[in-house]
């Protein structure tokens, strides 16, 4: 494993044989593998293995997805991303859009690529970089239960190139299987 850092850039990283061209004092860590990085810079970018995509895409308080295929994503797709996410969101601050998340130096994001009715998309799953979170993000998607805007995640469609949604948490999303309790009086539990 090759881990190449640009003291003069500021700029790095590569972990396994290919690389991105992260922002400042970031790294990608690809999850599940293996890394013995001690370089004082923290992680910002993590790319998900296909069996974790049902953990990061299956959340609580915003809408869940249902693919029929997951996949890694590439450095090159992250890159691409990345780049499109910035001009997408200045232009969402432009139009007033109701929800806009605050820069992105302040997130921490997981990727994952899914196939859904024969559509690739990129599932990117953001959380605040300073939360104190209960699981490992490089193992396991970080999913937030609560109505917290600071957690959000976006919907890149590879073939048209563009961003389908830019969700909040901020709604209660019943997960498939889940009991609803407005269905039962809060006298009566359901049976099992």
């Amino acid at each position: 494993m090759k881990v190449i850092a640009s003291i003069l850039t500021g700029c790095i990283l590569l972990v396994g044989s290919a690389y991105v061209n992260a922002a400042p004092f970031e790294k990608v860590v690809y999850a599940k593998e293996k890394t013995k990085i001690s370089l004082n810079r923290e992680t910002m970018i993590y790319i998900m293995a296909e069996d974790q995509g049902w953990q990061v895409v299956e959340q609580c308080t915003r809408s869940v997805y249902y693919p029929d295929l997951f996949w890694r994503v590439t450095n090159d797709q992250v890159e691409a991303i990345e780049k499109r996410l910035k001009t997408h969101l200045k232009k969402l601050a432009e139009k007033k859009a109701e929800f806009v998340p605050e820069d992105l130096e302040n997130y921490k994001r997981q990727y994952i690529g899914y196939t859904l009715n024969g559509v690739s998309y990129i599932y990117g799953n953001y959380f605040p970089k300073n939360a104190k979170l209960e699981v490992d993000p490089i193992r396991e998607g970080v999913v937030s239960c609560r109505g917290d805007k600071r957690y959000w995640a976006s919907l890149f469609n590879i073939e048209t190139f563009k961003f389908e949604a830019i969700e909040p948490n901020d709604k209660l999303v019943k997960p498939k299987g889940a009991i609803d309790p407005n269905v039962f009086p809060p006298d009566e539990p359901p049976a099992y």
